[in-house]
């Protein structure tokens, strides 16, 4: 029998290998896709996080596989059990609509911490837009798995308790 937060872990994981999924097709779409002058329409999560290592940790750190490396810890270590933990106080019913709600919650945390922190400018536009329109929707795939696949192992996402509405 596993606990919540383990349970967590392993949606978490399934999240972030879905995700990674996502973003290494989408990456090669747009490597398939010629785009005037040559610039890229979004960049992987996984080498905003390799860019951010290396600004943070110095360039030894700045490899891709340090990237991934990081998103797979995150995803699964962090997120995942944190996720256990809110998901019956987030205000929605359905599993795939905390998932979004917290995923959502998480990229903005990220655009106005860490992404000004690594040097990227807050909601890391110097990165641009269309990286970070990227990683919103691919933060709400990660919700979505999250939520359904924590539902699935863990049952009862639900609310703590419903109340009785105020009004009829």
């Amino acid at each position: 029998m596993s606990s919540r937060i383990q349970k967590g872990m392993i949606a978490g994981f399934v999240a972030t290998v879905v995700v990674s999924a996502v973003d290494l097709i989408g990456n090669l779409v747009q490597n398939m896709m010629h785009t005037p002058g040559g610039d890229r329409l979004f960049h992987s999560f996984a080498s905003l996080l390799a860019f951010m290592s290396g600004n943070v940790l110095g360039s030894n750190f700045g490899h891709i596989w340090v990237g991934w490396l990081v998103h797979f810890i995150v995803g699964t270590l962090v997120l995942g059990p944190v996720f256990a933990i809110l998901a019956p106080r987030i205000p929605t019913d359905t599993p795939a609509a905390k998932g979004i709600l917290f995923a959502v919650a998480i990229w903005l945390v990220m655009c106005l911490t860490v992404m000004p922190l690594a040097g990227l400018g807050i909601f890391g536009l110097e990165a641009g837009f269309g990286t970070m329109g990227w990683m919103l929707v691919t933060n709400v795939i990660f919700g979505i798995v999250l939520g359904r696949v924590f539902d699935r192992l863990h049952g009862d996402v639900g609310h703590l308790k419903r109340h009785l509405p105020i009004a009829e």
